[in-house]
């Protein structure tokens, strides 16, 4: 049967009605969850000296002074490092978002794997980082033009300077998210037709556009809800087990090797990573749950249910 009609409502809550076999979204959850975390262990291990500096500058052993010193000397080895982990995390952005779309597009169930598939997305992820680096230069000349006329007409033309900021900024992000919109069922349609299709998104959301943007807003500020419980409990949860192990030490009274000990002790991390996976979980579920907007435009395209290639919902 055909897909239910694009709306509003089916773009947000479209998640719940992909068909196919039960339990896709708990187990693409805590496999992309696990497999994130293992990414971000590496991360940490190659640019454990970075991370180093910061708790010596929080210590307040050796000041800032000795923190810049100290970053100096490893931020050129860590950013190396740093690029080893980018294969890591370019190869998990592929193989959930293949798995991702196949769900959506076809009905499949959770699983991974490295074909075809993965290697068109890869292709499509590079255009993406194409248009995102065009999209920053774009930033640079909205923030340099009234930043120029603040310049030009100081100091008399200083507040309609930043006036003429606040509008352009505002009208900047809204064709950022509209423009990213209207090409966001990319992914979609490549997984869908077995073909590269990057461009072919903006026929497919015609019209769809400022309701795939609305459905973004509604889902990002339940991210960003999420987001900040994560990051109180963290905080709290951090400054409580270490009060814990060094009732001092929020009054400077612990050394920097105690605070080392404390932080590499199973009863820090154990809790601090229960809650890292916790978080880890729900940005995974949100991150399937963003591409359903513009999986169903690209479900609802015309040409393709004229054609009579809409598959059955279960």
């Amino acid at each position: 049967m055909n897909p239910l009609p694009f709306s509003f409502g089916n773009a947000v809550t479209h998640f719940t009605k992909t068909g196919g076999p039960a339990g896709f979204l708990w187990k693409f959850a805590l496999a992309y969850a696990a497999m994130a975390c293992l990414v971000q262990a590496v991360s940490v291990m190659l640019q454990w000296p970075v991370y180093e500096a910061y708790i010596q500058l929080f210590t307040g052993d050796g000041g800032f002074e000795r923190y810049a010193e100290d970053m100096e000397d490893v931020s050129v080895a860590s950013s190396l490092s740093g690029l080893l982990v980018m294969p890591l995390g370019i190869l998990l952005w592929v193989m959930f978002e293949a798995a991702n779309q196949r769900r959506y597009m076809r009905g499949d169930g959770f699983g991974l794997r490295i074909g075809a598939d993965e290697g068109r997305l890869l292709i499509v992820g590079l255009i993406w980082i194409a248009l995102f680096i065009g999209m920053y230069l774009g930033f640079a000349v909205t923030v340099a033009i009234p930043v120029a006329a603040g310049f030009l007409f100081a100091p008399d033309g200083v507040v309609l300077a930043i006036l003429l900021g606040v509008v352009m900024m505002i009208g900047y992000m809204m064709f950022v998210l509209w423009l990213s919109a209207r090409l966001s069922a990319a992914a979609a349609l490549t997984v869908r037709d077995r073909q590269i299709r990057f461009f072919e998104s903006w026929r497919v959301t015609r019209g769809k556009g400022w309701t795939i943007v609305g459905s973004w807003i509604v889902l990002g500020l339940i991210a960003m809800f999420v987001l900040i419980l994560f990051y109180l409990l963290l905080a709290a949860l951090g400054i409580g087990l270490l009060s814990a192990q060094l009732p001092g030490v929020m009054d400077g009274g612990a050394s920097e090797d105690e605070i080392i000990g404390a932080i590499i002790s199973p009863m820090f991390w154990l809790p601090m990573l229960a809650v890292v996976l916790a978080f880890t979980i729900a940005q995974s579920t949100l991150m399937h749950i963003f591409s359903g907007p513009a999986a169903l435009a690209a479900r609802t395209d015309p040409d393709w249910i004229s054609a009579g290639m809409v598959g059955e919902f279960d």
